[in-house]
């Protein structure tokens, strides 16, 4: 099925629009004007003819005929719904996204079987009980409070509208892009696995990524995945985990969920990653929009920090999540040596290069040594903003960590991930925007940060069991 259309159309209608501001139908319309949604738009509802200076149909079937329909969305009572599907089909209409809820979810499965014989096979379903499609290529929005960002190649499925929408905010606040996002509810028509089919031959979409619930077709689910996985990463937020979460999927979009266990185990086999919060979800985004070109070939790890009791602190978090803190080579601490003072300092891994290392040159050099030695695999740096300030006024330089970003991205080994660890201990605004600042900074040359080291660990972990599939696919 192409969903080009969908993801992308060009003429767009909303089916029980208002023109009552605290209405979802309302605020859908409002989000497409303010995004400047770049097809055409008709409204339908025989109460008005017009809504914000745009004219208004009292049916879907009154729309001039030389406008193919490709995209409604449909905002009804749950029981008016399968009338106005009929009413979709004669008129040609290609996708609608039924917003209603109160159909399977709450126990009315007949209401999702007539749709579906309304549809007749003639227009496919999104939903019920979702909010449809975000696209940055149309600019096609979901209300005034999701931003329509910069188009990137991150392309999500969900089967939670809210999940959907906290999604685009963390994109936009962890610093990648997106490309499309489709909330899809109770999946009755449009599967889960056939949007992961279509993106995965999407040029435009680079990383898939999932809200998963419970999957009704899951041997072609997995069977796909095995497919996909060797060419472009699938990252899955599996939730309905525990009993009372199956019980709470059940009762959000009316399937239970399966088991987190087996549905790991096969997304595994198949090269899927699996993660349990949306944090996670979008961390492991993050590092493969900037690693996946150089993902970690072995779980060695270097830690570099300007201060002890973060090395202690990190190393074992490392240990912990079964990265070894290996010795480095001779010829690796007799260069650092060379660089550095006997005191304050620490040259056995983890690596305190003290105050000498805030540095610029110093810094840069000894990250050059470590990032070359062979029994490294992972770079994982340190830094604290606090201290940014000061060091940039003693230095003069106008941005400290702009200038230790470029030094970590012409120094390191570009086979070699590098990630840091940039802690939030800070309680000063002008600490936050340095953070910020920073952080951004990093991303300018590839390199994903974290606040804490178990977040970059377990995104480590993750992009090391990926790396381990690929090797064998």
């Amino acid at each position: 099925m192409d969903f080009e259309r969908l993801i992308n159309p060009k003429v767009c209608a909303i089916i029980g629009v208002s023109n009552d501001p605290l209405r979802a139908s309302y605020q859908f319309l409002e989000a497409w004007l303010a995004h400047k949604y770049k097809g055409k738009i008709y409204l339908i509802n025989p109460k008005y003819t017009e809504i914000q200076g745009i004219k208004t149909y009292p049916d879907i079937r009154e729309i001039p005929d030389q406008d193919a329909v490709d995209y409604v969305l449909l905002v009804l009572p749950a029981e008016k719904v399968p009338a106005e599907i009929s009413k979709c089909v004669e008129k040609g209409v290609k996708f609608v996204t039924i917003f209603s809820s109160g159909f399977s979810e709450i126990g009315n499965k007949q209401l999702e079987e007539e749709i579906l014989k309304s549809a007749a096979g003639k227009l496919r379903v999104l939903g019920p009980n979702c909010i449809g499609v975000y696209s940055t290529e149309s600019r096609l929005g979901y209300f005034l409070d999701q931003p329509i960002v910069t188009e990137g190649d991150v392309s999500f499925i969900s089967q939670s509208g809210g999940i959907t929408r906290k999604f685009i905010w963390t994109g936009l606040s962890r610093g990648f892009d997106i490309r499309a996002t489709v909330s899809l509810g109770n999946t009755i028509d449009i599967s889960i696995s056939e949007l992961t089919e279509w993106f995965s031959k999407d040029p435009k979409t680079q990383i898939i990524a999932a809200y998963i619930e419970s999957i009704k077709e899951g041997h072609e689910f997995f069977s796909l995945l095995k497919t996909i996985t060797p060419q472009k990463p699938v990252v899955i937020l599996k939730c309905g985990r525990s009993s009372r979460g199956k019980l709470a999927a059940q009762s959000h979009t009316g399937a239970l969920a399966s088991s987190f266990e087996i549905f790991d185990s096969m997304a595994k086999q198949a090269g899927g990653l699996v993660v349990e919060t949306l944090e996670q979800l979008t961390d492991l985004i993050l590092s493969l929009e900037h690693l996946k070109n150089r993902l970690p070939s072995g779980n060695n790890i270097a830690i570099i920090t300007m201060g002890g009791g973060r090395a202690v602190e990190i190393t074992d978090t490392c240990e912990s999540n079964g990265f070894n803190v290996v010795n480095l080579e001779d010829s690796t601490l007799n260069q650092l040596r060379n660089l550095l003072p006997s005191i304050n300092v620490i040259l056995e891994n983890p690596i305190d290069l003290g105050t000498k290392g805030f540095n610029p040159e110093i810094f840069g050099k000894a990250f050059k040594s470590i990032s070359q030695d062979p029994n490294i695999d992972i770079i994982l740096t340190v830094h604290e903003v606090e201290r940014f300030s000061v060091i940039a006024n003693r230095f003069h330089i106008a941005d400290i960590g702009e200038v230790y970003a470029d030094l970590m991205h012409q120094f390191g080994n570009p086979t070699k991930p590098i990630i840091s660890i940039i802690p939030r201990s800070w309680e000063l605004v002008d600490h936050f925007i340095t953070y910020q600042n920073y952080r951004n900074d990093l991303l300018n040359v590839g390199i994903p940060s974290y606040p804490t080291a178990q977040r970059a660990l377990i995104t480590l972990k993750k992009l090391l069991q990926y790396q381990n599939f690929l090797k064998t696919h």
